[in-house]
């Protein structure tokens, strides 16, 4: 290797080690928030057009029936592509009618239950009692 060669690697080498991290803090998330809100109801794609659409395989999704799916499918045919099921009947699923709201979450768990919260905006986790989450 030349000595040109070699000093172009140190220096290419020194210009990556002396880049500095780029710290974030909260005016900068308030500003990209500010960004951002032009967006807001953007969605970034309908399932129901993924799995209908030409461009994607149909056997990509696997549709399936609710007693369909058991332990032995499972065992049998595991987790290698998603699994769809156009109606929850067969599941064996209780789901909460739409009023369940997390004022009932609350009053289920106990209000003094400590929970992991993430802000969205700034990405920081922290504790709340269910009391101050539901608020």
């Amino acid at each position: 290797m030349s000595d040109t060669e070699s000093t172009k690697k140190e220096e290419s080498r020194y210009l990556r080690d002396r880049k500095d991290r780029k710290l974030y803090n909260e005016e900068w998330v308030a500003d990209e928030q500010e960004e951002s809100d032009e967006f807001e109801d953007f969605r970034g794609f309908r399932l129901e057009e993924k799995i209908e659409s030409d461009q994607y395989s149909h056997s990509f999704v696997k549709e399936l029936e609710g007693h369909n799916f058991t332990l032995a499918y499972v065992q049998k045919y595991g987790f290698h592509y998603p699994v769809i099921f156009r109606d929850k009947a067969g599941l064996g699923l209780r789901v909460p009618t739409q009023d369940f709201t997390v004022t009932h979450v609350k009053m289920c768990v106990g209000s003094r239950r400590v929970v992991d919260v993430m802000d969205v905006a700034s990405q920081k986790n922290q504790q709340m009692t269910m009391k101050e989450w539901v608020r």
